[in-house]
């Protein structure tokens, strides 16, 4: 007689629905993970549809072209033969500059600046404004509008005058709203808009200026398809990347899914360690449930039909926190938006995403009964003989039954691995992301396993030979870490990975932060300065020097705007370049030098002498290894619609950052009467960094100068929305791991009733008691804290110095603040879980013996 599907099903119902408090734990285990996974990818399907069906409000046209050098006139002129085929377009100029109000001594502020034609911009949407108005109507040559930030940072209002370049603007709106911010070059910071009459007037754009050039086109109704247009404008901008609508922005979009694919994966982080949770609670089950099994088997059940009801009832909890999580995964997905609207204003329109719904459900289950497989597995050694030796000690299994019990570990561990590998892989659309997923959860549940058994093992013997006698309830509390079926290391591990993650987020962020903010070594300029022309070099030195405050000379570089043609006579576009190695295809910054300056090595060549005449060039290193350039070789760069022909006589290294364009530094001679603009910088005392900021202002207010402070501000505004948004992911992972440690307490509720009963009778009070499980909780706590917390530093420093090459210290009192949380957060699972215990009468529990 076989046990069917259907008895198999109702015996598990029957199970877990007497043992639902105890499961519930494990239900908020999971649909936390649930929830986190299915917030993170509900959110994506919103934005994505939103990106789908709004796509040409964001790009605010049909087809949109960005390049960084202003077209040639063959270009427009091919442009214009667009136009005759019914394909209008627009031309936005997106760049940056200083601007300050008129009053007297008034701070200036580094604004991104963005020039249109009202009469044509936007093609698709509309630019709010307050008071409301036509963009047309708000922008004349002598008006601009910005958003709200630049009004309050320059301390101005609607109606009021700036200062910007060489012009002054009357302040005729707040802008509240634009359709394309999400597409434009320069999409954060302090914004200003204004006319492309009005800009002419600033000056900003001088001959040899770079600055973001985006073309808007709109097909009219009885013009060419979209296809053709993209070609026509790629064959005319063939240095423009050019998008079209129908992409729904694949700049966005890229950073969507590799945004989605990340957070999915500190999602399903959190959610194995709710798995961790349920293989604890299922294992603490299933010492419950021994006698059960045993009488099952001795009345005729197999091994395998046992298994069948424990798999299904897994399988219901699996669903039920699958269930759980997708609800609460609704609440996630209306939280993101209100965490990233600082970047970028979101408003797509969240609702009930099936497949996401379904996503989360199936990794739910499929995550669940993974690490529940080897409780399950352990149901096939249980016996009946064990009800008559239940009182018996447990007897030491020969070699060979170890060796073969290692090797079913091991097998079950291949399995989670591979299983969760598999998941992960699913998540990110990448078998690769996948393995190295697997690969880095395997080494840190490794480390965090060992950590856990060594320094539960060296308390055990701090126990037992500390030289000071310690009180009997922290004796006993500590003793309870190792009472049987405890799962402390299960505990430790869950806990001690949601801190690592967590701790690791929150330390590479402040180092990477704070090497910026830090002073730069002694001579580094710490204030810059871009757009400087030929003519105001000298004069603006002087000016320079003559402020209180400066602690070096200037330093100004010139860079001229030129593309690579050839190498040794080879056409570069003709080279198989992919990737990053692409770049050297687009028109590049270059510079000049006459003596090699201090921050520059040669590693193979010699640097020209002063009074070369002839055309020569230096390579930086890692530009000549993808050029596969060497000394002796012969470069061309097209300038301007000038050919420069140039000898490679050294390859060099930058020793210290530098503004200055690094790829190829030519002699003077070889770049002589070409189109230049000079970046450079000066280091300032702080205090007095904004006192040369007014006065450069307003002597050359075509000058942009870049305060490091003021640039940080924006900088870390955007590093912790984003370092928010993982926090509050991973923030899931410590809570499952409190639930984990809720759970697993639930579950030796009745180990820890007949404990307590036994202390009453032997003469404790409740309070010794609730001492004594204080300090099991609290241990708990801080050695959780403690591994996650050494555990996130290891894990911070080989990624800032291997793959982010920056500096990492030791925060010892982030390290702390995280052992005492921990702690806390533990102590309070441990008693939700453990309140009732304490109030359990002993002759009630002697009487059920």
């Amino acid at each position: 007689m076989r046990l069917s599907l259907r008895t198999a099903s109702r015996i598990a119902w029957r199970e877990t629905r007497s043992s639902l408090t105890k499961f519930l734990f494990v239900v908020f285990a999971v649909a936390i993970g649930v929830g986190a996974l299915a917030g993170v990818r509900g959110f994506s399907e919103s934005v994505r549809a939103m990106l789908n069906s709004e796509s040409r409000t964001i790009m605010a046209a049909d087809l949109s072209a960005r390049q960084f050098a202003p077209p040639k006139q063959e270009q427009i002129a091919e442009l214009d033969q667009l136009g005759a085929r019914g394909v209008d377009r627009t031309l936005i100029t997106e760049t940056v500059s200083m601007a300050a109000a008129t009053t007297p001594d008034a701070t200036p502020a580094l604004v991104s600046i963005k020039a249109v034609d009202p009469a044509k911009y936007p093609y698709y949407g509309t630019v709010k404004l307050s008071p409301e108005m036509p963009l047309s109507q708000a922008l004349t040559p002598e008006t601009v509008v910005a958003g709200e930030d630049v009004l309050i940072r320059l301390g101005v209002k609607v109606g009021e005058h700036v200062h910007l370049g060489s012009a002054d603007f009357r302040m005729a709106a707040m802008v509240l709203s634009e359709p394309d911010r999400m597409s434009g070059s320069l999409n954060v910071g302090l914004r200003m808009m204004l006319s492309r009459e009005g800009f002419e007037r600033t000056g900003l754009m001088q001959l040899g200026s770079r600055a973001a050039e985006r073309y808007l086109f709109k097909i009219q109704p009885n013009g060419p398809s979209m296809e053709d247009v993209r070609v026509a404008i790629m064959d005319a901008l063939p240095e423009a990347r050019v998008i079209d609508s129908k992409e729904s922005n694949p700049l966005i979009t890229r950073g969507l899914d590799q945004a989605t694919t990340f957070l999915s994966l500190i999602s399903l982080i959190a959610l194995i360690v709710g798995a961790i949770g349920v293989g604890v609670a299922m294992y603490a089950h299933l010492q419950q449930k021994m006698d059960n099994i045993a009488v099952m088997k001795s009345l005729g059940g197999t091994s395998a039909e046992i298994i069948r009801i424990y798999v299904i009832q897994t399988l219901m909890l699996g669903l039920l926190g699958g269930i759980a999580g997708v609800l609460l995964g609704r609440a996630v997905e209306e939280v993101f938006p209100s965490l990233i609207n600082k970047i970028f204003e979101i408003k797509a329109t969240t609702g009930w995403h099936f497949d996401a719904a379904i996503q989360g459900i199936s990794v739910g289950l499929l995550t669940t009964l993974l690490f529940t497989l080897p409780p399950l597995v352990a149901i096939r050694k249980i016996r009946p003989a064990i009800i008559l030796r239940r009182g018996m000690a447990d007897t030491k299994l020969p070699f060979r039954g170890r060796i073969s019990a290692l090797r079913e570990a091991v097998v079950l561990g291949g399995i989670i691995l591979v299983g969760l590998g598999g998941i992960a892989a699913w998540l990110a659309g990448s078998a690769r992301v996948g393995g190295y997923f697997a690969g880095g959860l395997f080494f840190s549940l490794l480390a965090l396993t060992g950590v856990a058994a060594l320094l539960l093992r060296l308390l055990r013997i701090f126990l037992r030979r500390s030289p000071i006698r310690l009180p009997s309830l922290v004796r006993q509390g500590f003793a309870n870490l190792y009472r049987q079926g405890n799962q402390a290391q299960s505990i430790l591990v869950a806990m001690g990975l949601g801190v690592m993650f967590t701790l690791s987020v929150y330390l590479i962020q402040n180092s990477l932060v704070n090497e910026i903010i830090q002073t730069a070594p002694p001579g580094v300029p710490n204030v810059y300065l871009v757009g400087v022309t030929l003519e105001q070099t000298t004069p603006l030195k002087q000016l320079i020097a003559s402020q209180e405050g400066v602690l070096t000379a200037p330093q100004l570089s010139p860079s001229v705007a030129a593309r690579l043609v050839r190498i040794n006579g080879e056409e570069v576009a003709s080279r198989p370049m992919k990737g990053f190695s692409r770049r050297y295809l687009n028109t590049r910054s270059v510079t000049w030098e006459s003596d090699r300056p201090d921050n520059i090595r040669v590693i193979d060549g010699t640097w020209w002498k002063r009074d070369a005449t002839e055309p020569v060039v230096s390579v930086e290193e890692d530009a000549a290894k993808t050029l596969d350039i060497h000394p002796g070789s012969r470069i061309e760069m097209e300038v301007s619609g000038r050919t420069v022909q140039a000898r490679v006589v050294a390859l060099h290294r930058y020793e210290a950052a530098r503004m200055a364009p690094s790829d190829f530094v030519f002699n003077e001679p070889a770049l002589a009467g070409l189109p230049v603009v000079f970046y450079g910088g000066v280091r300032m005392k702080p205090s007095e960094a904004g006192a040369l900021q007014r006065v450069i202002f307003n002597k050359y207010p075509t000058v942009t100068v870049v305060n490091v402070a003021d640039v940080l501000q924006t900088v870390q505004q955007i590093i912790d929305q984003i370092a928010l948004v993982i926090r509050f992911l991973s923030a899931f992972a410590i809570v499952a791991g409190a639930i984990i440690l809720a759970a697993s307490v639930a579950g030796t509720r009745f180990r820890r009733i007949r404990e307590v009963v036994i202390l009453k009778t032997l003469g404790g009070t409740r309070r010794h008691i609730a001492r004594m499980f204080s300090i099991e909780f609290l241990t708990l706590g801080a050695v959780a804290g403690l591994m996650g917390g050494l555990l996130a530093s290891a894990f911070s420093r080989v990624l800032l110095t291997r793959l982010l090459d920056a500096k990492f210290e030791l925060d010892a009192r982030a390290i702390l603040v995280c052992v005492a949380l921990t702690a806390l957060l533990a102590n309070a699972a441990g008693w939700f879980a453990s309140v009732r215990i304490l109030r359990q009468k002993p002759l009630e529990v002697l009487r059920e013996e």
